[in-house]
């Protein structure tokens, strides 16, 4: 789990629960959209991503924090703004998965300021630095979206003229997929 922070879920309440609706491993990846290799491990190790907890939940309609093991509940919060820029460029070119509004606009910051000291030290030190940003900015920009459950391609407003506040209301816009503290709703996933 590269860039990803690892959970400990209690992985024999998510064999019960999947054993409870007579599942295979295999339509359990399938309900929940994770690889099948991803729910062998879950179910073995008890080691998941924030992302596949969610998704967990979602499909057993109960809570995120009742996957997790106790000691894990209490240590759940936001990453500090460096890690959330570390992870971001990390994760450079990967376009799918999903990215909260808190990584997006630590990131977003983050390369406004690094472009504005760019720009007083050299405009030709921005257009480099500029170039730099670009595909961790895109990508990030992609997983938002995915996360708002918008198009990714309303990044493309980007080139037009003011486009760019069509794009930032889209990335301010909450999360389709419930949160850790928040239980899903029974319309979520069936």
């Amino acid at each position: 789990m590269q860039g990803i922070e690892a959970m400990k879920i209690n992985a024999e309440l998510v064999k019960k629960l999947r054993t409870d609706k007579q599942w295979s491993q295999e339509q359990l990846a399938a309900a929940c959209g994770l690889n099948l290799r991803t729910i062998q491990r879950l179910e073995n190790t008890g080691n998941a991503s924030i992302e596949s907890v969610r998704a967990l939940a979602a499909v057993f309609a109960v809570t995120a924090n009742s996957l997790l093991l106790e000691h894990e509940v209490s240590q759940v919060s936001s990453p500090n703004p460096v890690t959330v820029v570390k992870e971001c460029f990390i994760q450079f070119a990967d376009f799918s998965g999903t990215a909260s509004k808190y990584q997006y606009w630590w990131f977003l910051v983050f390369v406004l300021l690094i472009s504005a000291l760019a720009e007083i030290i050299s405009p030709v030190l921005r257009l480099f630095v500029t170039v730099l940003i670009l595909l961790p900015f895109l990508a990030v920009g992609t997983r938002r979206l995915n996360d708002a459950g918008q198009n990714v391609w309303w990044q493309m407003m980007y080139l037009v003229p003011f486009g760019f506040v069509v794009v930032l209301f889209f990335m301010a816009k909450d999360s389709i997929q419930p949160t850790l503290s928040t239980p899903p709703r029974a319309d979520s996933r069936a």
